[in-house]
């Protein structure tokens, strides 16, 4: 098929807000003919473009038609009229406001959508992005190869994604693409997301972390999908496309657009945060959320910006957006969403508002007792655990300066309190860490679980505390979790409380575990990464820094830590 105006305008009413890259591999042209068709469109007046970057894809500048553009594409498309082009393409005012909306979750679409494109010889991939339902996307190739995509952001419940996959897990076949594909914040989600499509029976699912390489790498193991013959599946892109049924042409049920209206795009986009906001606005937004209240300082050593910086990206997040509310005073500067700030993450990620802000909103209300509290149950628990809460984001905001000091070192990602917890044998336990974590310590990847105590002090509450980590560590959710093995960091506030865990540990014959223990006062001291912590299966022995777990492993079978056979043969 030739590349004609006609297609290339057909092809931006159809996929708004595409980068000239993808726009080409989902077309299957080449890059530079794409280039020169838009280039003719933006000296025609008939398309604008955007520059939007995420927190994991860099800045591009994203293409739209204009209102000339959309009004000029209706008539080289022959619709006889404005109206109907409108209702027929996502170009209304509805549609470009929810993708807008949604734009940052669009952007990892269509980049995906580009991967998967076999980009060559007019080979034109088909991306339908979903009004409502419960995938997000349908990417559908040449050959009949379909992908429905589903995608978990920060704002959407864990038990909200669980809930969207056994309802497909429940569809027709004809309702199903060949695949699955399921994309979540970070490894510690994937994980537990691959354990529930299996146990659901949700089969040709593959999970992958949303970030750059997953949605890029054409031959990176990054997409896992589990069964019960062989276990977890690690599978590359190319590797999944292979497997998925051809000619099995997924045909949604077309949505009835009542309400489509003539859009003003340029007016659109310039009030839009999804493409007002930097990539690292984006970031300390992503913060923000996952640590309501979170103080100045801790944010500004965790983006590893200077303070005017740090002026400068609260100030656009604050005053310019109104997505964060400043509280607290010089010298205790604390940062929280906004009712704004709440309902951008709500749409973005296609949650629940009154979920939202029942977790988010700072907003006044009353108990069941008549007392002032406020809405937001995240801004609660803050309020009653102001010293936990500032210990947690303490510790890894000083974690991540302090990794990023080195090249060989870093925080690769960490999991909230509030989506940290883990259930496992079958649901009779758990665990509720108060943060779960990654770091690249010298080579060595150290996954962690971070528990901030402040409240066990003596033997009994210290034996208690660590009760529930020997039931984790007997079974097989570590393995599975985290592999190799998860190291459990306990912080306490004193020497002397460090000490009473040695000493409680040293008398309990089960604690032969990876545990570690350390205190802010030794940590300050040393540093996050120096000889500051104790290992628990061995209490009488000196300080270890986190690199030095290098020269043990985790035995399995017997439960225990040990030194690996090359180290006790030196």
């Amino acid at each position: 098929m030739a590349f004609s105006r006609e297609r290339i305008l057909d092809a931006l009413a159809r996929l708004p807000f595409t980068d000239a890259g993808e726009l080409a591999l989902i077309l299957g042209e080449p890059l530079a003919t794409v280039h020169r068709a838009l280039s003719a469109l933006l000296q025609d007046g008939l398309a604008q473009r955007a520059s939007h970057g995420t927190s994991h894809l860099p800045s591009s500048h994203r293409y739209y038609l204009t209102r000339k553009g959309i009004a000029d594409a209706a008539d080289a498309l022959d619709y006889d009229a404005l109206s109907d082009f409108v209702r027929a393409y996502p170009v209304s005012r509805q549609w470009l406001a929810l993708l807008i909306r949604r734009m940052d979750a669009v952007a990892s679409i269509y980049r995906l959508a580009a991967t998967l494109s076999p980009g060559v010889d007019g080979l034109e991939t088909q991306v339908e992005l979903q009004h409502r339902g419960r995938f997000d996307a349908v990417i559908t190739l040449r050959n009949g190869r379909s992908f429905g995509v589903v995608r978990q952001g920060l704002a959407l419940r864990r038990r909200s994604l669980y809930d969207r996959l056994r309802a497909i897990a429940e569809y027709h076949h004809n309702r199903r693409p060949s695949m699955v594909l399921v994309l979540v914040p970070s490894p510690w989600e994937q994980r537990l997301t691959d354990e529930f499509c299996l146990n659901a029976e949700l089969r040709d699912c593959y999970v992958g972390v949303e970030n750059r390489e997953t949605l890029e790498g054409w031959e990176r193991l990054d997409w896992i999908s589990s069964n019960w013959v062989v276990g977890r599946i690690y599978r590359t892109l190319e590797q999944v496309v292979s497997e998925a049924d051809t000619g099995m042409w997924f045909h949604p049920e077309a949505p009835e657009r009542k309400r489509a209206s003539l859009p003003d795009p340029q007016r659109m986009v310039q009030t839009a945060p999804a493409f007002g906001l930097s990539p690292s606005e984006k970031r300390a937004l992503d913060l923000i959320t996952d640590h309501p209240m979170i103080p100045r300082e801790h944010l500004a050593r965790w983006l590893g910006v200077s303070d005017g910086r740090l002026s400068q990206m609260t100030r656009s997040l604050v005053n310019d957006w109104k997505l964060v509310e400043q509280h607290g005073k010089r010298g205790d500067v604390r940062y929280a969403l906004s009712d704004r700030g709440i309902r951008y993450i709500t749409r973005r990620d296609r949650a629940q508002l009154s979920t939202t802000m029942a977790t988010w909103s700072t907003e006044d209300a009353a108990d069941n007792q008549g007392q002032p509290r406020p809405l937001g149950h995240r801004i609660l628990t803050w309020q009653r655990q102001t010293g936990h809460a500032d210990g947690i984001t303490w510790f890894l905001s000083e974690l991540a300066a302090e990794a990023r000091t080195e090249d060989a070192r870093e925080l690769r990602w960490s999991i909230p309190t509030a989506r940290a917890d883990r259930a496992f044998n079958r649901g009779e336990d758990a665990i509720a860490p108060d943060a779960v974590g990654h770091l690249l310590a010298d080579g060595l990847h150290v996954p962690f679980y971070l528990e901030h105590e402040l409240r066990a002090r003596h033997p009994r509450g210290v034996a208690a505390r660590l009760r529930p980590y020997i039931r984790y560590y007997r079974s097989d959710a570590p393995r599975d979790d985290q592999p190799p093995f998860p190291t459990t960091l306990f912080v306490v506030d004193t020497e002397e409380v460090a000490e009473t865990y040695a000493d409680t540990a040293s008398r309990m014959p089960a604690m032969t575990l990876p545990i570690l223990v350390s205190s802010r006062e030794l940590l300050s001291y040393r540093g996050m990464l120096g000889r500051s912590w104790r290992p628990l299966w061995d209490a009488e022995r000196a300080p270890l820094a986190l690199r030095e777990l290098v020269a043990y492993e985790w035995d399995g079978l017997r439960r225990r830590m040990r030194r690996q056979e090359t180290q006790q043969t030196c």
